[in-house]
């Protein structure tokens, strides 16, 4: 995003005029021209130039213009592309936070079957004790208590690395041991899908993606390439101004002057005479030398100029064509980017859709069997108490509950996720 900032601000910047400033101090040997007088000279001298020049596009077929107008678009694209990479990682930390949720229920759950196991360890030693009980019986409670204490381990476990991946994502400063999270309140009767597969909803939604906007906007960032491109093809008016001085050290400076008559001998063609043709020159006084000082050079020696300078394009090996082509195929390969980004987003919205769908209903099932498994539980639980079935079979039907019970959590925060991913996409937002 820097970069197209950075291109948009040279893009405004390309009106104003350019300055130079060119200078260089020379070291002269043998036969040279001076600078100042244009004429040869033996011997060694120094010599100084410097020139400040400026010039300025007055017209350039709009080239300044649309590059300034691509160079917007391209900004524009760049914000909605970074603004796709903030959803992506918005939905990787919802995903990672309701992982979280997940995991805290099922450790909860699983908390919820140690306790149990171990009130009913408690019981089963005790009827050993008093010989109600067989060995065998009494080694399966305890077999299960210290399954369910594993189960309880292992929910701590993947608890704390899924806060440790969330945590990872977040890169905070805090410590990891001080990072936690607040439980949300759920209610899952308020989440509905109705309407949400309606199409004109879903063609809303696809207009306003970021990927969708962003490729609208290297569309029409393709379609400003093109007329910079035919800029090529038009005349171009710049303004020059130019502003330079001589210095050649040792040349000679006199104050003062004086005329001098001299006569040159012409032939008269009537006559036949040679006559004397008086003429005036003034010389300089060799008393009034002085030093011709750098800056006294510099001061007389400046030379100005300004004019306009133009050039008409009339072959040029068929860049222009090649550069108008080349954008074309560009525009071509945007329009083709734009109809594949609003594909993608429609089919992701689709399919989106339909997972929710799905869970809603593997949540419902594994709600019903949960609750059937519950049932299950408590009336294996009493036949236990009243001896009729031993602690193995008992502790079948807790591994069933658990089982049971582990799918509808999971499920059910799935079918949470998979809604909230759908109302995302839909309406640009997430919320627990």
């Amino acid at each position: 995003m820097k970069t197209s900032e950075v291109q948009e601000l040279q893009s405004k910047l390309a009106f104003m005029p350019s300055a130079n400033l060119n200078g260089g101090y020379y070291w002269n040997f043998g036969l040279t021209i001076d600078p100042i007088s244009n004429t040869r000279q033996p011997g060694s001298r120094q010599t100084l130039s410097a020139t400040a020049a400026g010039n300025w596009t007055l017209l350039a077929g709009g080239r300044n213009l649309f590059q300034l107008q691509q160079a917007r678009m391209n900004r524009v694209a760049a914000l909605y592309q970074f603004e796709e990479v903030k959803n992506n990682v918005s939905l990787n930390i919802a995903s990672a936070y309701l992982q979280i949720i997940v995991n805290l229920q099922l450790e909860e759950v699983a908390q919820g079957q140690l306790t149990t196991s171990i009130q009913s360890l408690e019981r089963t030693k005790l009827l050993f004790d008093n010989g109600a009980i067989s060995k065998d019986d009494y080694l399966q409670s305890l077999a299960q208590m210290r399954n369910d204490q594993g189960n309880v381990t292992s929910a701590m476990n993947a608890v704390r690395l899924t806060k440790l991946q969330l945590y990872q994502i977040l890169q905070l400063d805090t410590d990891f041991e001080n990072f936690e999270i607040a439980m949300p309140t759920l209610d899952l009767e308020s989440l509905s899908l109705s309407g949400y597969g309606s199409s004109t909803l879903k063609n809303d939604a696809v207009s306003k993606q970021p990927s969708v906007r962003a490729a609208v906007a290297n569309a029409e960032s393709a379609k400003y390439g093109i007329r910079l491109a035919e800029s090529g093809r038009y005349p171009n008016l710049t303004f020059l101004a130019q502003l330079n001085s001589n210095y050649v050290q040792g040349l000679p400076y006199f104050t003062d002057y004086y005329s001098l008559t001299t006569y040159t001998l012409v032939e008269n063609p009537v006559t036949g005479s040679i006559d004397q043709v008086p003429q005036q020159i003034t010389v300089p006084d060799v008393g009034s030398k002085i030093d011709y000082t750098l800056g006294n050079q510099l001061n007389d020696n400046w030379n100005q100029f300004i004019g306009l300078a133009f050039q008409i394009p009339l072959f040029n090996g068929g860049v222009t064509h090649a550069n108008v082509q080349r954008a074309k195929i560009q525009e071509n390969n945007a329009a083709l980017d734009l109809k594949q980004s609003e594909l993608a987003v429609r089919q992701t919205i689709e399919r989106a859709y339909i997972d929710a769908t799905n869970s809603l209903a593997l949540f419902q099932a594994a709600s019903s069997s949960a609750e059937a498994s519950n049932e299950a539980l408590t009336n294996a639980q009493f036949n236990y108490d009243e001896g009729v079935i031993s602690a193995f079979d008992l502790g079948l039907s807790k591994n069933q509950f658990l089982a049971a019970k582990s799918r509808e959590i999971q499920s059910k925060f799935d079918y949470l996720f998979k809604v909230k991913v759908l109302e995302f996409y839909l309406f640009n937002q997430i919320t627990l």
